[in-house]
C-alpha cells in the first residue's frame, strides 16, 4: 500500500512539479515527510520552462491547483528528493 499525505500547493514550479505545505498524513505511512516537499506528478513529464510549451504548462498546472488542496498516493522519491505522487484534488 503506497503512502499518503494531503497538504496546500504554496508554489507551481514547472508544469509537472510543485511543493506542498503537509497538513495530513495517513497512520499508516512506512515512511517520514518534512513540513513542506516537493512533488513530482507520477506518469507527466512536461517540458521545461526554458522550450517551447514549458510556460504554458506551468500555468496551465497552476490554474488547477496552486493555493489549492491536494490528496497525494506516494510512490517513490526521484534522485532530486521530489516526492513521485498521483494528485488529486480536494
Amino acid at each position: 500500500m503506497a503512502d499518503k499525505i494531503s497538504g496546500l500547493v504554496t508554489n507551481v514550479v514547472d508544469g509537472d512539479t510543485f511543493d506542498v505545505k503537509v497538513t495530513w498524513l495517513s497512520q499508516y505511512n512506512k515512511n517520514n515527510y518534512g513540513d513542506s516537499e516537493r512533488v513530482r506528478i507520477n506518469k507527466i513529464d512536461a517540458p521545461e520552462l526554458a522550450y517551447p510549451g514549458g510556460l504554458a504548462a506551468k500555468e496551465k498546472l497552476a490554474r488547477r491547483i496552486d493555493g489549492k488542496i491536494v490528496n497525494l498516493t506516494i510512490y517513490s522519491r526521484d534522485t532530486y528528493g521530489r516526492l513521485i505522487c498521483d494528485v488529486s484534488v480536494s
